[in-house]
């Protein structure tokens, strides 16, 4: 009896000590921004990375529903977008031994021209010393609608929409810029004078 559980317990040994360790496969990339221009390259770099084996290639897919690429190899260069919209693209990593793979999945939104905020406001060309005055915003995005408002005013900020303003003293050709940015960080700007009077 004692014979047999001596070799039991050296045949477990001799199994544990001869398996392999597991390999694990971490897929994953970088872009250097988020939104592109239509035909505009984008940077991208690898960030795979494989446990107790080596990154053996890897397949790239890239495109729109309906609408897919593929490429191989460890890097994808040269890649940019003829039309705007938002575009997936997905990076399958495998080991070497075949005894692993991942995948990661990464959005860019590109746009043409059209898509940036076009900034705007309404305003009276005068005003008098003590009036109300309403800068009135009528900003337009394409895409994503306006998220953020900045306001200069005479050296005065604001952070919202459309301010009410009263000038405590007369001046002429007051500056007033807007800078209005959408849901992807997108910005546009637009200035405008106002005189105030007595």
């Amino acid at each position: 009896m004692r014979k047999l559980i001596i070799i039991t317990l050296t045949l477990v040994a001799a199994i544990a000590c001869s398996k392999e360790p597991a390999v694990k496969v971490i897929a994953g990339f970088t872009t250097n921004k988020d939104v592109y221009h239509v035909g505009e390259e984008l940077l991208i770099e690898n960030t795979s990375v494989v446990e107790n084996d080596i990154l053996a290639f890897c397949r790239w897919e890239y495109g729109v529903v309906g609408a897919t690429k593929k490429s191989y190899g460890l890097e994808l260069e040269g890649l940019s977008f003829d039309e705007p919209g938002l575009y997936t693209i997905t990076l399958t990593a495998y080991a070497e031994q075949g005894a692993g793979e991942d995948k990661y999945s990464h959005k860019v939104l590109v746009i043409d021209e059209n898509d940036i905020p076009w900034a705007d406001f309404d305003c009276p060309a005068t005003a008098k010393v003590g009036d109300e005055v309403v800068f009135e915003d009528k900003s337009v995005d394409n895409i994503g609608g306006i998220v953020g408002w900045l306001w200069n005013i005479g050296g005065t900020e604001y952070n919202f929409d459309s301010p009410l303003v009263v000038f405590d003293a007369p001046a002429l050709g007051v500056e007033v810029t807007l800078t209005v940015t959408d849901a992807y960080g997108l910005t546009g700007t637009v200035t405008k004078t106002i005189d105030i009077i007595e």
